[in-house]
């Protein structure tokens, strides 16, 4: 007797997603599934490959601008605001992990925590990691955005921020877009001023890191702290 052999079709993203889970997924049918529709003239897994093209580094996909999305055929405003908050909600979620109520052993920890953290990113942050007596976290908080200069960066607003989480000590995190870790002079002066309001302050300052791409420096292990 012949047998019929029945081919079935294959998965679409999200029919594939609750069989399989998410891992199972390629990044092209993540973000299909993000995207949700495509257009009259294409059909949103070749949208989705656009964009894949555009920024073939994930990373770089994170800090992708609205403008620069919408520049892809298939991404509107809607789309590209709705794309850069799944993302950001992504990137939240995966650093609260690895902080969340973590205990700090050393600054290579922190250090290799934040090269992700700043992975693609085209604009200087200033992060300050908040400690409590035992090492533990107690909040990851970003102060400022944009070049480190005394023009924005204060140590008045790293002590209010310390004082209102009852830190006794922090870690500077700062990364330099160029890639290059070598602090500026003004790194080195406004980590030495921020080291001295520490000690009277009674909130120490543990270290200053500054990430490049896929390494960091140390300003304590260097001797400039």
């Amino acid at each position: 007797m012949l047998r019929l052999e029945t081919h079935k079709e294959p998965l679409q993203p999200r029919e594939q997603l609750v069989y399989a889970g998410a891992a199972s997924l390629t990044d092209q049918q993540l973000l299909a599934i993000l995207l949700r529709t495509g257009t009259k003239q294409l059909p949103v897994m070749t949208v989705a490959a656009q964009v894949l093209q555009t920024y073939p580094q994930l990373a770089t996909l994170t800090h992708a601008k609205i403008s620069e999305l919408q520049q892809i055929t298939g991404i509107g405003q809607t789309k590209a605001i709705e794309l850069q908050a799944a993302l950001e909600l992504g990137r939240r979620c995966q650093l609260a992990a690895q902080l969340r109520f973590g205990t700090i052993a050393s600054s290579q920890q922190v250090g290799e925590m934040m090269i992700k953290r700043f992975a693609g990113c085209r604009q200087e942050h200033l992060i300050v990691v908040y400690l409590d007596t035992k090492n533990q976290i107690i909040k990851e908080q970003e102060l400022f955005r944009g070049t480190l200069n005394a023009s924005i960066a204060h140590p008045r607003e790293i002590f209010a921020y310390g004082l209102q989480l009852a830190a006794a000590r922090f870690i500077l995190v700062h990364n330099h877009p160029s890639g290059l870790t070598e602090p500026s002079n003004y790194d080195l002066k406004f980590t030495q001023r921020v080291a001295s309001c520490g000690e009277l302050m009674g909130i120490e300052c543990l270290d200053h890191l500054i990430v490049g791409q896929q390494q960091y420096s140390s300003l304590k292990e260097r001797g400039d702290l």
